[in-house]
């Protein structure tokens, strides 16, 4: 990175970059608490400080290209490929390798937790890091397959019980919707699931309660923006077929 803080940027297709520049992230506060956790975990004082400092830093080559973050279009109403967390959301593609926690910190929690952090440092707002970590750790933890993700499918089941809950509950409420159910009842239900399933994500419990929560007004949003999506990718098609230019 350039005293200016520009690390530079080349677009090879329609989606992926190389970064010209390499640079690094400091924060001498995130640096202890992550050497901290790989100690904890069995790791020498030596070794712990070599993976964080490999942890931390990127240096651009031809075989890590970045499409800085990977949200999907329908989702960029909330958030876009580049911002504040870009850095970090780079730093963080490095980290995830093909292979569950065979990144520089050996583990993909904690290199989940390293992207909340940095992108804390680089000022991206509380509850949209949280969401964004929240987003990166069911991924991690469904790439990780065996009881994690047969765990987060069991908590996916649970999140559409307790969403299903909410919205009916609600609509007995304000339009007096029909159910057998009493509404209070539906109310206590979809409050209790979310902290009642959290476990189901281990250490990552925090990412299952703002999951739950951004996941009422998040996936209605999503929904309709991907259905708009949709629509548009049938017209440019049929515009295709037709010839039009």
């Amino acid at each position: 990175m350039d005293d200016g803080g520009e690390v530079g940027l080349i677009q090879i297709d329609a989606s992926r970059f190389l970064v010209t520049k390499p640079f690094r992230f400091s924060s001498d506060v995130v640096e202890k608490t992550l050497i901290g956790q790989l100690i904890e975990s069995g790791q020498s004082a030596e070794d712990a400080r070599r993976a964080v400092d490999d942890a931390r830093a990127f240096t651009p080559t031809s075989e890590n290209p970045t499409d800085m973050a990977s949200i999907p279009r329908f989702m960029r109403w909330f958030e876009t490929t580049y911002g504040p967390h870009t850095l970090a959301a780079i730093i963080h593609d490095q980290l995830i390798v093909n292979e569950p926690n065979a990144g520089a910190l050996s583990s993909d929690t904690l290199s989940d937790r390293f992207f909340r952090e940095m992108m804390r440092s680089a000022g991206v707002p509380w509850l949209k890091r949280w969401i964004m970590w929240s987003a990166v750790a069911l991924r991690s933890r469904w790439a990780a397959g065996g009881l994690r993700r047969l765990s987060l499918g069991i908590w996916i089941a649970l999140a559409i019980a307790g969403s299903a809950a909410f919205v009916n509950a609600a609509g007995a409420v304000l339009f007096g919707w029909a159910h057998p159910v009493d509404s209070s009842l539906l109310v206590l239900i979809a409050g209790m699931l979310p902290f009642a399933s959290a476990p189901l994500w281990g250490k990552q419990y925090g990412a299952s309660l703002v999951a739950a929560i951004a996941a009422l007004w998040i996936l209605p949003a999503a929904a309709f923006a991907a259905l708009g999506y949709v629509v548009y990718q049938c017209l440019e098609f049929l515009a295709e077929k037709f010839g039009l230019e």
